[in-house]
């Protein structure tokens, strides 16, 4: 026998089951940070606001970014035109903006509305659930680039003759055929 003199066990040692358990993330509640409301150079910066539907700016400029960040049950207006646009972790959040030169990102944002009065090129949305983008007239050429998101709606104005907007989802779901050595993918429409 190799392992004579060893004798085998079933019986934990007392200094292993002392270690205490780890707490798991979801329980030890999320770590609240300051909530802020300022220029920082030539970003304003909106952070971890809470139940605030007055955050205004309305003295930007075109070089300005805005980033806003971890804020809650909260609408904020931009009054002029922005460089860019960010909403990162944000939770029950109306956005509604003039005009924006770059585009409009959605990061790990749940139930969030936006709404564009003026122009906007483009939006970026990753990683969101329950997304409302509202278009206006002058971004009915806007392009939605959309990743890992779902239960996202685009409305758009009243037709020429029409007095109702139009709501349109955005597919999340999609089909991947093989031809041969290359792929075809199409959303998947429900009717």
């Amino acid at each position: 026998m190799k392992n004579k003199g060893k004798e085998i066990s079933s019986v934990v040692p007392a200094a292993a089951t002392a270690k205490p358990a780890a707490t798991p993330k979801f329980a030890q509640g999320q770590r609240k940070g300051t909530p802020k409301f300022e220029l920082q150079g030539n970003k304003w910066v909106i952070d971890w606001q809470e139940n605030n539907q007055n955050l205004v700016i309305d003295n930007c400029e075109s070089r300005h970014t805005v980033y806003i960040f971890k804020c809650t049950d909260s609408v904020v207006q931009i009054k002029g035109k922005v460089n860019a646009v960010t909403l990162d972790g944000c939770k029950k959040v109306g956005l509604v903006f003039q005009d924006v030169i770059a585009s409009v990102e959605l990061v790990n944002c749940t139930s969030v509305e936006v709404q564009a009065i003026g122009k906007v090129p483009s939006f970026a949305v990753d990683k969101c659930s329950g997304v409302q983008i509202i278009l206006s007239e002058a971004c009915l050429a806007a392009e939605i680039v959309s990743s890992k998101s779902d239960a996202m709606n685009v409305v758009l104005p009243p037709a020429p003759g029409e007095t109702q907007p139009l709501e349109l989802a955005i597919s999340e779901q999609f089909k991947t055929i093989v031809k041969g050595r290359t792929l075809e993918t199409n959303s998947v429409e429900h009717v």
